[in-house]
């Protein structure tokens, strides 16, 4: 096969079917990325009409704009929206389109898993946002804590909806972490070393590797809750030898890192940018990389 072929060939291969359809089946990381950006700044919209909603009602006494039910759905779902549906989403989807561009290889790892976890992630925001304009949105804030969402104080199903849209987020997070890490490590144009690799790409490998860590700790409480709910156990009923401080540990031995895995890439971005705008290279590479390893460490902590 000569070279002409070859590049047909190729080309015919990696090409993205037209339409609709071919932009919504594709597992081309460019057009993943593009759909991950697109549908965060649409959470984004909505999360940000949520707090504009309360913020009208608190800009005067006895304002009568929102009931106190629905302010608690406001409430919840502006931050879950804007922590899992928003920050995580458009900082991943960042590294989704970059990070193979930029390490020099064709398409991100695991191209099929990368696509499967955009499409879990709109399935669990569209689950959370229908619930809420079925006055059937979560009511117990974006951290949830028990006993607020446990059986005895939070009936119904809107504690649920918290659960499984943490649940449904978080294994998206988790598929595009594997996904960029792997990339990372393996997929390097030949003769690229890590020491060579840029800064951004770097930021984006220490924090997938934190989300890698801490996502399963908010996917256990968000299950453990489940099982409280639904299921009858007493994992955080202290009344029954379980124990309710242990939802708060296991929630922010991700909630910590989380703040990170949303500064990490945006440090990583001032840091490639900087450089290239002021045509000079950035001083101390291996202190930066080493800084970016050393927060992603401390921030579990």
């Amino acid at each position: 096969m000569d070279d002409a072929s070859l590049h047909r060939w190729l080309a015919r291969t990696w090409r993205t079917p037209p339409g609709i359809i071919g932009a919504l089946s594709s597992v081309d990381h460019k057009v993943i990325a593009r759909r991950y950006l697109i549908t965060a700044f649409l959470f984004l919209c909505l999360g940000g009409l949520n707090a504009v909603a309360m913020r009208v009602q608190l800009s005067g006494p006895q304002r009568g704009l929102i009931g106190p039910d629905l302010y608690n759905q406001l409430f919840t779902m502006h931050g879950v929206t804007m922590m899992f549906l928003f920050a995580v989403p458009i900082v991943q989807a960042t590294g989704i389109y970059l990070v193979p561009l930029m390490v020099g290889t064709r398409n991100i790892a695991f191209p099929r898993l990368n696509a499967f976890g955009y499409w879990v992630y709109v399935s669990g925001g569209l689950f959370a946002w229908v619930s809420f304009a079925l006055s059937m949105g979560p009511d117990v804030g974006w951290f949830a804590y028990v006993p607020l969402s446990g059986p005895e104080f939070g009936p119904g199903k809107r504690a649920d909806v918290w659960a499984q849209m943490i649940t449904y987020t978080e294994v998206s997070s988790l598929a595009v972490a594997v996904a960029t890490i792997v990339t990372v490590l393996k997929q390097r144009a030949p003769g690229m070393s890590l020491d060579k690799i840029p800064l951004y790409v770097w930021a984006l490998l220490v924090t997938s590797f934190v989300v890698v860590f801490a996502m399963p700790a908010v996917m256990i409480t968000s299950t453990f809750l489940i099982l409280d709910r639904l299921v009858g156990t007493h994992i955080f009923n202290p009344a029954e030898g379980g124990d309710a401080l242990l939802f708060q540990h296991l929630f922010w031995f991700f909630g910590h890192p989380e703040v990170y895995i949303i500064f990490l890439p945006a440090t990583g971005m001032v840091s490639s940018i900087i450089p290239a705008f002021a045509r000079r290279p950035a001083f101390g590479h291996l202190g930066l990389v080493l800084s970016l390893i050393a927060v992603g460490f401390l921030s579990f902590g």
